[in-house]
């Protein structure tokens, strides 16, 4: 009876244990993160009567977490790489939307800028005409500092997503380690898994990993370290490492993250990568910042091409022509670590060889180095001293010291990043417009021989001596002078330049012809020179010369909408991966209520068998006491 009674009472104690954890997991069913707990029986040490064997009844060995460490860490895994696709993709198709735009895009703009330009062609002497081309430049230029006005607007939302980032992951961090420490001194003082708080880490990490791709390692005490990037550690234990956001040392409107360790912070921010956090600064670092440098870029080349061209003719004042734009110089900036006082100054003097990208300019003890900001390769075709004499010349950037720098001093030059924001239309009179040739040339008509001469062509319009007027005598058939010195060498058909004008002669002249170039005057109806505008957008201006405006502005729209739907599949890839993992999680760790409702009727039935074990004992031993009465 005593045998009995005593395995009755085990089998009542742990089904009635089972019936908790099943109404324990029916409880948390809708609880994210939570795994469904199993209680395992295992039988009581049996007890010896002789050469017999008796069974002591049943206990409750383990109430476990039904837990697979390796769909766990897919899961983790699957988690950062779809918040990072996430924040990526979002954030790149603002961009698209910017630069794509059928109505207000990049490429609308400059049709109507270009088309306005073939319009004063058309009738050069017009002065609605350049009007309206006045005004579409102004267009133009609201345009672009609207494009840049959105691409700021990204900036500071990139800004504002990482400090938030920032501050979640130390709250995130925190609690993780928080939860290191209840769950060492649980298994410290109990010995047994605390499933509860090993689901709360569960799910702080997983939260942890939409913010930013993370490693851990368990440690023996039921602790869990975590890492980010590359090895750099999080939580250590019950102690969370802080990250902070800070300012980029040359600026200070760039925010950077740092970790705090002993007593000093190391920046991380190319070491950053996995979730919202990574994807937000892979589109800052990537997508953002070259497009803000290739429209700068293009800007250039607008203001720099047009504004040459206009300079090459007269306007209706018979004057040569001045600038349409201005552009701002580059950038540069210095880091806030700098020992000296140095300053840099840069203009642009070659713009076929702009790239566009920043470099970062170092002296360190064997001289001056050059980096590509992006990359981080050196730069080794850099020429010069830095002297404003013989300036340093970085991919067509003349960079020039103001004074001497120290050892360690750093500087970044942005050679394009503010210009498409700085664009600015200077002339307000439209005659001002060169629509006109700068100069013409002319046959004499008592010329006997065959030859013929071309329209001049402004081939340097800076040239001081453009506008004089010269005299090309033949004094043989194969050989002329100019304004009545030297002697050259004639070939039909071949370039001659001077003064910045260059023009052929063809045929056979004869000794005593003259050729003329001449200033061209009261050419109100030339259109020469505005041809040669309205066509600019096809010249092939960058690149070293194998791109024009409008291969370079098509390369970029069609690069940001490649990157878009390169993104976008990445991201649709990543949450039918993230679905799928969740799912196959949830079928091992998730709480399924008809299983659940079977296991709740299987532990019911068996403790109220249990129950009537015991009464049955009861009986026997009640009938055991009547019988001494």
């Amino acid at each position: 009876m005593g045998d009995m009674l005593g395995n009755a009472l085990s089998g009542l104690v742990s089904y009635q244990r089972a019936l908790a954890t099943t109404s324990h997991n029916i409880a948390n069913a809708d609880t994210e993160g939570y795994s469904r707990q199993r209680v395992d029986f295992a039988t009581r040490i049996p007890q010896q009567s002789g050469a017999i064997t008796i069974g002591s009844g049943v206990k409750v060995a383990s109430v476990s977490r039904v837990y697979d460490s390796f769909t766990v860490d897919q899961l983790r895994y699957s988690q950062a790489a779809f918040s990072q696709a996430d924040a990526y993709y979002q954030l790149t198709s603002q961009v698209d939307n910017t630069l794509a735009d059928s109505e207000l895009g990049l490429s609308a703009s400059l049709s109507r800028f270009y088309n306005s330009l073939q319009d004063v062609a058309d009738n050069p002497s017009s002065i609605s005409a350049r009007q309206l081309m006045l005004a579409e430049a102004q267009g133009l230029g609201d345009r672009m500092a609207d494009i840049s006005s959105q691409m700021a607007s990204l900036d500071r939302e990139v800004n504002t997503r990482i400090a938030a980032s920032v501050s979640d992951i130390n709250d995130l961090s925190a609690q993780i380690a928080d939860i290191n420490l209840k769950i060492s001194q649980a298994q410290g003082k109990f010995g047994t898994e605390p499933n509860d708080l090993l689901d709360q880490r569960d799910q702080a990490l997983l939260q942890l990993n939409e913010l930013i791709g993370t490693s851990s390692v368990e440690q023996k005490d039921g602790t869990i370290s975590v890492f980010i990037g590359n090895g750099e550690a999080l939580v250590l234990g019950e102690r969370a490492v802080s990250m902070r956001a800070v300012a980029n040392e040359f600026d200070p409107s760039r925010i950077e993250i740092a970790l705090d360790v002993g007593g000093s912070s190391a920046n991380i921010t190319n070491s950053v990568r996995g979730g919202s956090l990574g994807g937000t600064l892979s589109f800052r670092d990537g997508v953002l910042s070259d497009t803000n440098n290739e429209l700068g870029r293009i800007t250039v080349a607008i203001a720099d091409s047009l504004n040459s061209l206009n300079q090459s003719g007269v306007d209706l004042n018979s004057a040569q022509g001045g600038n349409i734009f201005s552009v701002p110089d580059p950038e540069v900036f210095r880091s806030k670590h700098n020992t000296s006082g140095a300053e840099l100054s840069a203009e642009i003097t070659d713009m076929s060889a702009l790239t566009g990208g920043n470099t970062l300019i170092r002296l360190d003890g064997s001289g001056w180095r050059f980096y590509d900001e992006s990359s981080g390769a050196e730069l080794t075709s850099v020429t010069g001293s830095g002297s404003l004499a013989d300036p340093f010349i970085v991919d067509g950037v003349s960079v020039s010291l103001t004074s001497p720098a120290a050892v360690g001093d750093q500087f970044l030059l942005c050679s394009t990043k503010g210009a498409a924001d700085g664009l600015k239309v200077v002339m307000s009179d439209p005659a001002g417009i060169a629509a006109a040739a700068a100069t013409r040339s002319t046959t004499d008509l008592n010329n006997i021989g065959s030859g013929k001469i071309s329209e001049t062509d402004v081939v340097d319009s800076s040239n001081p001596n453009l506008l004089d007027p010269v005299d090309i005598e033949f004094l043989s058939a194969n050989t002329y002078q100019i304004n009545g010195a030297g002697s050259f060498t004639y070939t039909s058909g071949s370039d001659i330049t001077i003064n910045g004008n260059k023009i052929v002669i063809s045929g056979s002249p004869a000794a005593g012809d003259h050729f003329a170039i001449s200033p061209n005057t009261n050419a109100q109806g030339d259109n020469r020179n505005l041809l040669k505008m309205a066509a600019a957008e096809n010249n092939k201006v960058l690149n070293g010369g194998s791109a024009s405006i409008q291969d370079t502005v098509n390369g970029l729209v069609g690069d940001i909408a490649v990157a878009t739907r390169s993104a976008q599949i990445n991201h649709q890839s990543q949450e039918n991966l993230l679905n799928q993992t969740l799912s196959n999680h949830q079928s091992i760790s998730g709480v399924n209520l008809d299983e659940e409702a079977a296991n709740l009727l299987k532990f019911q039935q068996a403790y109220q068998a249990a129950a009537q074990a015991a009464s049955v004992a009861n009986d026997m031993f009640q009938a055991l006491m009547g019988a001494f009465r």
